[in-house]
């Protein structure tokens, strides 16, 4: 292999890098003072395209040139993320990027896309650090800045209207809570006097203040003022991206991107067909066991009434996720080589969140946070049975979401780019392999328990059928919501704020658990019939998850390497 070749690999990822680290979401996770926010406009998006075929020019010159096992490997997620970051230009009245990770969606002031950003700077602006002169200056321009990015995505929401890209009607409920939400949070940016007390700040916080009251309040409201009642008027009934100019081809190159799979729509949502039929026999099974006479239906309603599945306070909530954290402790080291560092942690959804996504989300540990979080929505889990909190727990933390990210972050021995990088078929196909994982190691002691597992297969085996039957294949939204309402075991309010993710917010993302995660349990038979009785499964935990997040296919390459 030529030396000089594997050095032009690494130059390479180095400079995707660079681009990587503009990311709001690294530079949370490197602690990188930003000097503004990101920019959400076709400019940007034309800068990023051309960085993105810039870096694809180079990849080429090296194409079948002997390279060490290390170099190929990060070349190879460099040229995945430049395809996505070269078509940036040509999607953004579609789709969008605020994030700068992969995750494209369809209107920003929506929760996963825009609200997910909202929600990252706060935190940015919450742990701002006021210790030399100056910071107070910087502080006020990230304000000034905070304004321009809210008036970006008034400026891209109201040229979508012009052309022809109205948000929704059932979505547009939703985005006028979020935004009044976070506008309800402006106060949360401004500053303590505790914070302070390193720098010169006379007049400071007063400043801020009015800036908040006044520039960022004014652009909240311009936003918000978008979705007017004439716009209600002209916005479609229908929901799905392919009803869009360049949406049902925009679709098929998402499908691609999240599931690093080449599968058309139709493949997906006939898989994800016959895989439902499946897990409704063993759901059945299960019910019978328990001696329990009536359907899905009857059996949830069963267990919303039976006090041992119910907990109606978040200490309560919080102690049903801590009760699986302490059943897998005294097992990990039986099936995983490194135990993170970081620790982990659960709390509650901030209020400006909860009535728009389903379960929460995990936040990876990061400079002066060196925790996993995991954010539950209070609301939603007060209020319903709590037998699928095992498998919930198990694919957020340990050994999930949680055990990748901490992992990955904590390798000194990666390329960053590999450090902070997120493939979504590798990051969700890890965490839903880890909770089906568990069950395999009795970790779902209670039948009501693997019952729960079961629902939450079942809630992510509809998203394959209603995520591309609403995109693409011509589903109705209240379709897509019978289907969820029979087959997904969830409750109402997650039913009617998931099929809003699917087709109004982020399309094509769901798809990446169940066909993920298939994926890499087809590896795992792979690799043990490879070694016979060699296979350990420390030993393919360790192979799948030591280089970090990558496409499947290359995974795959990557773990039959490691068997040769």
């Amino acid at each position: 292999m030529s030396s000089e070749a594997t050095h032009l690999a690494l130059r390479i990822a180095d400079a995707a890098w660079e681009e990587l680290k503009r990311s709001p979401m690294v530079q949370v996770q490197v602690d990188r003072v930003p000097t503004h926010l990101p920019q959400i406009s076709l400019e940007e998006s034309q800068r990023r395209s051309k960085v993105g075929a810039a870096l694809l020019e180079r990849i080429a010159q090296l194409k079948g040139v002997p390279l060490s096992h290390d170099a190929e490997l990060v070349l190879r997620v460099v040229e995945f993320r430049a395809s996505m970051w070269a078509r940036e230009a040509d999607r953004y009245w579609i789709a969008v990027d605020p994030l700068g990770v992969g995750f494209f969606g369809l209107f920003l002031p929506a929760a996963y896309c825009g609200g997910f950003l909202l929600n990252y700077l706060h935190s940015q602006f919450a742990g701002f650090k006021f210790e030399e002169e100056g910071d107070c200056d910087r502080y006020l321009a990230l304000l000034a800045d905070y304004s321009r990015l809210i008036g970006q995505f008034d400026a891209r929401t109201r040229g979508q209207r012009e052309r022809g890209m109205l948000m929704p009607r059932p979505q547009i409920v939703a985005a006028r809570k979020l935004l009044n939400g976070f506008r309800d949070r402006i106060e949360t940016l401004t500053v303590a006097p505790e914070r302070l007390t390193k720098v010169n700040a006379a007049g400071f916080a007063a400043e801020v203040v009015r800036r908040c009251q006044g520039p960022v309040d004014k652009a909240y409201e311009r936003l918000i003022s978008v979705f007017s009642a004439d716009y209600v008027d002209e916005a479609p009934e229908t929901v799905g991206i392919g009803q869009y100019a360049g949406g049902e081809q925009l679709y098929l190159e998402l499908v691609k991107e999240h599931t690093t799979l080449n599968l058309a729509p139709r493949e997906v949502h006939e898989r994800g067909v016959e895989r439902m039929a499946r897990i409704q026999e063993s759901m059945r099974e299960i019910r019978e066991e328990l001696g329990f006479t009536g359907g899905h239906a009857a059996f949830v309603a069963h267990l919303n009434q039976d006090p041992r599945w119910r907990a109606d306070t978040v200490a309560g909530v919080t102690s049903v996720f801590q009760r699986y954290i302490d059943r897998l402790a005294p097992r990990y080291g039986e099936y995983f080589e490194n135990q993170p560092k970081a620790g982990y942690s659960i709390a509650p959804l901030p209020a400006a969140l909860q009535d728009s996504m389903t379960f929460g989300y995990y936040d990876a540990p990061r400079p002066g946070n060196n925790r996993g979080m995991y954010y539950f929505n209070a609301h939603n889990l007060t209020q319903q049975a709590l037998f699928n909190i095992g498998a919930l727990t198990y694919h957020e933390l340990v050994p999930g979401h949680h055990l990748h990210f901490a992992t990955q972050n904590e390798n000194r021995r990666l390329h960053p780019l590999l450090v902070h990088n997120a493939i979504n078929a590798f990051n969700e196909g890890w965490a839903e392999y880890a909770a089906t994982f568990a069950g395999e190691i009795g970790m779902y002691e209670a039948p009501e328990e693997r019952y729960g597992r079961w629902v939450q297969e079942a809630f992510l085996t509809s998203r394959l059928v209603v995520d591309t039957g609403m995109n693409v294949l011509g589903w109705s939204l209240e379709r897509a919501r019978d289907y969820m309402r029979q087959y997904s075991g969830m409750a109402e309010a997650e039913v009617l704020t998931e099929t809003l993710r699917y087709s109004c917010d982020l399309p094509a993302q769901s798809l990446a658990y169940k066909l993920g995660d298939t994926q890499i349990l087809e590896l795992r038979d792979r690799m043990r019939q490879g070694l016979g009785t060699n296979f350990r499964l420390r030993d393919f935990h360790a192979a799948v998850l030591e280089s970090g997040a990558l496409p499947l296919p290359d995974l795959a390459w990557h773990v039959e390497w490691k068997m040769t």
